[in-house]
């Protein structure tokens, strides 16, 4: 009976090593998709605050409207993000997807904000208010590289 007591204790523990998944030291199609979106709505995100303040009054409601009316799809973009991440970095996932979302929202708010940026960013903005998430999604592979440049794709 205690034996049983202590192999229930340690299966259901959250730290059994052994039941999380071992990293691929690569990400999946779907994960990198999943990357992608994420980092293109974190820009859009930064890009429309900083619009909004100067040259695109009203553009960050409008991210702001377009996540509100795709959440469930964001969130499992995101979902899908942290489990890979959790996967392959699982000591310091936390810290790591944290450095990287820090990286590119320092690079988005470094961005000049100018007219051409802005009417840009509305266009994006354009896009996806009539077009949907499948626009979005569709622009989000403009961070492919970026993303493919940091992590390996599974063959």
């Amino acid at each position: 009976m205690f034996r049983a007591a202590i192999f229930l204790a340690i299966a259901l523990s959250p730290a059994a090593a052994w039941a999380a998944a071992a990293p691929k030291k690569c990400f999946s199609l779907p994960e990198i998709k999943a990357e992608q979106e994420v980092r293109q709505g974190i820009f859009l995100r930064e890009a429309a605050g900083r619009c909004n303040d100067r040259l695109l009054p009203g553009a960050k409601d409008r991210w702001q409207k377009i996540e509100a009316a795709n959440g469930t799809k964001f969130r499992s973009s995101v979902d899908k993000r942290h489990k890979a991440w959790e996967r392959e970095f699982p000591d310091d996932w936390k810290y790591k997807i944290n450095y990287a979302d820090g990286r590119l929202v320092t690079y988005a708010r470094n961005i000049p904000v100018t007219e051409g940026f802005c009417d840009n960013i509305d266009e994006i903005l354009q896009t996806i208010e009539k077009r949907g998430f499948a626009a979005f999604s569709k622009l989000s592979k403009t961070v492919r590289n970026q993303v493919i440049d940091d992590y390996k794709v599974c063959q």
